[in-house]
């Protein structure tokens, strides 16, 4: 029996990065030996190796799967890696003999949020007179670059407040007058946005987080593990063991009573609503070509989600309808604004300008704030100018749940992401129309999606008739 694993621990930025090279022979005995020991593994961010191993997972001639094989995955997953498909996927042993068929034993496993990144790929120009075709990954391994880390301001913290603070002092000192040209809208949005900007960059941090990361760990965690650090004495222990305790406590508990009291979905508590594991990726195909590089990528997904972009349209349909009076816009009021942002979620993400919509609720209870966003939002509709400012946008691709394959874009949702005053402006306008367009029936009987004081009783009230 032979195994040879080597284990190679890099230092980088800060972090060890471990990788491991493996061989396992016909008895698995590699294999057996990794998975008896994995509970004293550190993380990797490689494994590969010949192991000697056939599973339908990564050989499609294959059928059925063997208890190596799935203790195999058990044990890349544990240590939190999965294997990588190849680009160009094949047999990596290639038999002599051509009555015998060629299998894949050679496999990469990496980090889940690098598979499509560091893509492996079999380099058969390289095999030589070995029997097995050489795989290439291409691994990131060096220091991070600046600014690469997560910029957030902690929610409920000093920082936030400070946050706010600065946000109000800004903007206090912004007159309340109404534009009347598209250069004065743009000059009071811009004015806006400056104030989020700078106090943004003021009081931002800048964390790096890794999987040994945890959401409780707090600034008293820190300082008392960095006491014990240089004492090595149990009472510093003990205290650093108690911060943690009690963070954790106060992390917990601050969770439950938000998401049994404030959004009243006990069952998220619950293991069955919990986040799943997501499944294997393959690399995007743009028609019958994969995407490798994020030239390729950005053209795939902008060809799907921009298709109808530069369409011909037909407006003459309009002209059937009959000319109405024009009614004039009424100013929006301050009443028409709140009940516009109490509808809005406080767990949505911002966009581009950081600022969310329990910032904004606080920002509102300013009567000088409020009076200078309902100057801007009439402006805006007086003038008939939309400043750019809020057509700045943060575009998120997240995957669509339940598909069987990832290989095409429609299997992604695009997730859009607009500054937060703007969006709040278009739900009042929004709100606007559709109580012009309900009172002055322009919309259908049956349609009820999306329209208030039409409940699911008025679709079983249509139904009944129907029937």
């Amino acid at each position: 029996m032979r195994r040879d694993i080597l284990v190679l621990s890099l230092f980088s930025g800060g972090e060890v990065l471990n990788l491991m090279n493996v061989y396992s022979d016909n008895q698995h005995t590699a294999i057996e030996h990794l998975a008896a020991h994995v509970h004293s593994l550190p993380p990797f961010i490689y494994m590969a190796g010949d192991f000697n191993c056939v599973s339908t997972t990564w050989d499609d001639y294959e059928h059925g799967e063997s208890s190596t094989a799935i203790s195999l995955r058990d044990t890349a997953s544990q240590i939190g890696l999965e294997w990588a498909r190849p680009s160009n996927h094949g047999p990596t042993q290639i038999s002599p003999n051509p009555n015998q068929r060629s299998n894949v034993l050679d496999l990469v496993f990496l980090a889940p949020s690098e598979i499509l990144i560091s893509m492996p790929r079999l380099e058969r120009d390289l095999q030589g007179l070995s029997d097995h075709v050489p795989i290439c990954t291409d691994l990131d391994i060096g220091p991070e670059p600046p600014g690469s880390g997560q910029r957030t301001i902690k929610p409920g913290g000093e920082a936030e407040k400070s946050f706010i603070s600065d946000i109000l002092r800004d903007l206090a000192a912004i007159p309340v007058a109404a534009p009347a040209t598209k250069e004065g809208v743009e000059a009071l949005a811009d004015a806006i946005a400056t104030a989020f900007s700078d106090a943004w960059l003021a009081h931002l941090t800048e964390s790096k987080p890794t999987k040994r990361s945890k959401s409780w760990w707090t600034d008293e965690c820190l300082e008392t593990f960095r006491v014990y650090q240089l004492s090595c004495s149990l009472a510093d222990y003990n205290k650093f063991k108690k911060a943690c305790k009690d963070a954790k406590r106060d992390f917990f508990d601050e969770r439950i009573a938000e998401i049994a009291t404030s959004r009243k979905r006990p069952w998220d508590l619950m293991e069955w609503v919990k986040q799943r594991k997501l499944p294997p990726c393959e690399a995007i195909c743009n028609g019958d070509q994969p995407c490798h590089d994020m030239d390729d990528l950005w053209d795939a997904l902008h060809g799907t989600y921009n298709s109808a972009s530069g369409r011909e349209y037909d407006a003459s349909v309009l002209d059937e309808l009959p000319d109405e009076p024009v009614c004039e816009w009424a100013d929006f009021s301050e009443h028409e604004l709140l009940c516009a942002l109490k509808g809005c979620s406080n767990s949505s993400a911002p966009g581009p300008d950081h600022v969310t919509w329990v910032h904004l609720k606080e920002l509102l209870k300013d009567k000088h704030v409020l009076a200078l966003f309902i100057v801007l939002a009439n402006a805006c509709l007086q003038v008939g100018h939309w400043p750019h400012i809020f057509k700045e946008s943060l575009s998120v691709i997240v995957l669509k749940p339940n598909k069987p394959s990832y290989a095409v874009p429609k299997a992604f949702r695009l997730i859009v992401l607009l500054i937060t005053f703007g969006k709040l402006i278009e739900k009042m306008i929004a709100n606007r129309i559709q109580f012009d367009a309900v009172k002055h029936d322009i919309f259908h009987p049956n349609q009820l999606g999306g329209i208030r004081q039409r409940s699911t009783e008025d679709a079983g009230l249509i139904l009944t008739h129907l029937v």
